[in-house]
């Protein structure tokens, strides 16, 4: 696989753009995993259905953003959506919301 050279990475967007394109679409996923392991492991001090739930809402913000810049597919966008909603119907449903 011959990979071209950039010319001009003088902006954050370009070298995502680049980065995103070197990886054939993958960047953005990986970004959001990345995210989500941190956001679970920085949390681990609480009860691990709520820091799931607040990984989970922090992933989707992220993903929300990756998918307005087009590095992120739709799928993975709405999976991060509907990981949300079933972990803050879980936290509702433990009757532990605080």
């Amino acid at each position: 696989m011959t990979l071209d050279t950039p010319t001009n990475l003088s902006r954050p967007y370009e070298l995502f753009q680049y980065a995103h394109n070197v990886t054939e679409g993958y960047l953005g996923t990986v970004i959001v995993l990345a995210t989500f392991m941190i956001a679970f492991i920085a949390l681990k001090q609480y009860r691990p259905s709520a820091a799931f739930a607040a990984s989970s809402f922090i992933t989707t913000t992220i993903a929300m953003l990756l998918r307005s810049i087009s590095m992120l597919n739709d799928t993975v966008l709405f999976a991060c959506i509907f990981i949300t909603i079933g972990s803050l119907a879980l936290l509702l449903l433990e009757g532990k919301w605080n």
